[in-house]
């Protein structure tokens, strides 16, 4: 996207809504703040600030608007405009390199004296408090960070809700979370500076302020939810890079730390989020006495109940324990764990995996054919086994088992094993077999994509018999067989169509299907069919315009 051509990435709506605001100086402040990076705010319902970044050439590498529709924002488009005017009439244009060039903030800012940029920032500060309160938090010592980061988050919290009742709605999403934006940024940036204990505490902020948020905000454009999966992520990446940092001590007190939030009661409704952190603690295990604390919690949480919420928490809990051996532990004592757990299908299908890397193909059997018994409710998992079973036999060339195999994972719809289905038989006997094959399958929603395949004209016509409409799809291989009852059945089609149509949006379902009719080449017939339509509806105005707008 170019400043001089970006109006082609927006839709015409918007170009013309963000233009309006331009020319009736909607854009309120706009600012060059260094080479590439511009900063405006635009009047709309309430004031939105666009930032946008650009390069000398003019390409936009970045746009975004805190207002809720960033994708295809008015505002941005606005603000483009007032860049391109600025642009263009600055010597970073090189059609316009005579004009004399305008100082960006930075430039501004480094010609300042330190005495003179103290009072500068105080004197600003002094009527946009939230800009103080962002550069004190830079500034500050980690344990007075974290304090600061919280009052910042609740402020802006506040200035999301509506009225009385704290109720964040959809438009204010964005906005109420700037100060877990910024914050999340900070833990980012103390990562960077391996002050990863800060992050740490940072993100937990984060995590927590969000979710109690989300309670009384709507999230139908995903803000919560992405802070939320941020928040775990930096917390992960924090660990992952602190072990190499800390000493023993520092260990424990970060393991402390996590368990600690993990366990609080906010999380009791978000298993997710506390399997997550469970998750992010394995890099700590790599001390003896913080793993045996670690397994101890997590046999704790275990559930007895047979719900569907306990056993979805136990096999977590299970893929943490395995996760734990893979990482501190031998091939060995993994493959002693996932036998030992094996009626988890995600241990047996782990044991499977390895069975086949080590070529132990009778061993893939003996497991998928376990499997197939104890999981035979579980139509999903009765399909994994049955195509680690095939590829068992398929390593151990045992043709008339993948047969079996392939037919009954191809009834169960996994179109993907019809060509293997059919590779299993020569061309002498695959007639018979597809015949068959056919006739179990008519009740299936892979029939019509195997007669096609097949081109089974006669059963392509029958199918469209059944289902009238689909003959818009499949004419073309039957027309010329069949040509008189293709059009007997584009006619039934679209004269069913027209009969129940109650609105423009149909009748204009209706035009399409006749003019797909002209293209399968039946021009006469459409244009018969047109007529009768008219004649059948003379009580619709709205059916009759637009019949008579695709009239030859």
């Amino acid at each position: 996207m170019n400043i001089n051509t970006f109006e082609s990435q927006f839709s015409k709506v918007i170009v013309q809504r963000g233009y309006d605001y331009y020319v009736n100086h909607h854009v309120i402040d706009i600012m060059q703040i260094d080479n590439t990076n511009w900063q405006a705010e635009v009047e709309g319902t309430e004031p939105y600030t666009v930032n946008i970044i650009i390069k000398a050439n003019g390409d936009i590498t970045d746009a975004t608007c805190d207002c809720p529709y960033d994708d295809d924002c008015k505002h941005i488009v606005a603000v483009l405009y007032a860049i391109q005017e600025e642009f263009n009439n600055s010597p970073i244009s090189v059609s316009k390199s005579s004009k004399a060039q305008k100082s960006t903030l930075q430039q501004l800012l480094a010609a300042q004296t330190k005495e003179n940029l103290i009072n500068l920032i105080l004197t600003v500060g002094k009527n946009s408090p939230n800009f103080l309160q962002e550069l004190e938090i830079r500034l500050m010592e980690p344990i007075d960070i974290v304090k600061a980061s919280k009052k910042m988050i609740t402020q802006h919290l506040k200035t999301g809700q509506e009225g009385r009742s704290g109720f964040i709605p959809r438009h204010r999403a964005l906005k109420a979370l700037k100060g877990v934006q910024a914050t999340l940024q900070h833990a980012e940036e103390h990562i960077d500076m391996e002050d990863n204990i800060t992050a740490i505490e940072l993100s937990f902020l984060c995590l927590q302020y969000t979710l109690e948020a989300l309670q009384y905000g709507d999230d139908s454009d995903g803000y919560f939810g992405d802070a939320i999966r941020e928040s775990l992520e930096l917390i992960s990446q924090a660990i992952e890079e602190g072990i190499n940092l800390w000493s023993k001590k520092q260990y424990k007190s970060v393991f402390d730390l996590v368990i600690r939030k993990a366990m609080l009661p906010v999380l009791g409704d978000w298993v997710d989020c506390r399997i997550h952190l469970l998750h992010a603690c394995i890099p700590l295990c790599e001390d003896d006495a913080i793993e045996e604390q670690f397994k101890a919690l997590i046999h704790s949480l275990e559930s007895t109940s047979d719900d569907w919420h306990a056993q979805y928490l136990n096999k977590e809990l299970k893929l943490i324990e395995l996760h734990l051996l893979q990482h501190k532990y031998s091939s060995n004592e993994v493959e002693a764990f996932l036998e030992g757990h094996i009626e988890d299908y995600h241990m047996r299908e782990q044991v499977i995996l390895s069975a086949i890397n080590r070529g132990e193909y009778e061993k893939v059997l003996q497991l998928t054919a376990d499997g197939l018994e104890q999981d035979q409710e579980l139509s999903g998992i009765v399909s994994l086994w049955r195509r680690y079973a095939f590829k068992a036999h398929q390593h151990l060339g045992h043709t008339e088992d993948m047969r079996q195999l392939a037919l009954q994972l191809l009834l169960d719809g996994e179109y993907e094993f019809y060509k293997k289905y059919k590779a299993l038989h020569s061309v002498e006997q695959w007639p018979e077999v597809l015949e068959e094959l056919l006739n179990n399958l008519t009740k299936s929603y892979l029939y019509e994509r195997v007669i096609v395949e097949e081109q089974q004209t006669k059963r392509i016509l029958d199918y469209c018999k059944d289902y009238p409409k689909r003959i818009e799809d499949y004419y073309s291989f039957i027309k010329e067989q069949y040509y008189e009852e293709v059009c007997a059945l584009f006619i039934e089609a679209i004269t069913a169509d027209a009969q129940y149509a109650t609105n423009r949006k149909k009748y204009k379902g209706v035009c399409r299907s006749i003019n797909i009719m002209r293209k399968a080449g039946y021009m006469v017939e459409a244009e018969q069919l047109i007529v009768d339509l008219l004649q059948t509806y003379p009580k619709r105005p709205a059916l009759i315009e637009e019949l008579t707008n695709i009239m030859k």
